[in-house]
């Protein structure tokens, strides 16, 4: 029997059981709606760069790091810290048995409270541009529903992601974001290698 609400088929991403608001970093994209090339604006690009910089302001727990952005979606880490710790790893599966009986403190935001934030306060700037400089339209959202994470698990991890980021504009025909672009072998290792 075929449901009518395809809502609740829809299978999270997310790593089960893991709570997003852990000390740690975390590698993320985010996507525009049907891959549309919204972000090559500089306008645009300077209101995303914007409110990026800005969401620790909203998230006091929160650090930034690399951050990119490319013509139809953005790449960055975050890190989630402790209240006057420098940039912690996220928890292996040991520590987080016992971490699950420890609370988190209520200000530590989940990774998608802050993707949530981030993509709303965008859109209202976006529509804003629309309709005050023109920007182009976007078709019933301007961002993917979901979006990509990746729990980083150690320094050399969180440098070759980094890496990967200052590098994505200058390899954009090989990005697996790009609609006509064509993955490359370099491309497919990083996805492999931070997916294994």
């Amino acid at each position: 029997m075929e449901t009518k609400n395809k809502k609740c088929n829809r299978r999270s991403i997310r790593l089960q059981r893991y709570d997003y608001s852990l000390p740690g970093a975390y590698f993320i994209t985010i996507c525009i709606h049907k891959q549309k090339m919204l972000l090559k604006i500089k306008d645009v690009q300077m209101m995303i760069r914007s409110v990026w910089s800005s969401l620790p302001d909203r998230f006091l727990s929160l650090k930034l790091d690399e951050f990119v952005i490319m013509p139809n979606h953005i790449h960055a880490i975050l890190c989630i810290n402790i209240v006057g710790a420098d940039l912690v790893s996220a928890r292996n599966k040991a520590d987080l048995v016992s971490a699950r009986n420890k609370t988190t403190p209520i200000s530590a935001p989940t990774i998608s409270r802050i993707v949530q934030a981030f993509k709303s306060i965008t859109t209202y700037k976006y529509i804003l541009g629309v309709k005050e400089n023109n920007w182009p339209l976007f078709d019933k959202r301007l961002w993917q529903r979901n979006y990509y994470d990746h729990i980083i698990r150690s320094e050399k991890s969180l440098n070759y992601i980094r890496e990967y980021i200052f590098n994505n504009p200058i390899r954009w025909e090989f990005d697996k974001e790009n609609p006509q672009g064509k993955m490359d072998d370099k491309e497919e290792d990083f996805w492999k290698e931070i997916n294994s």
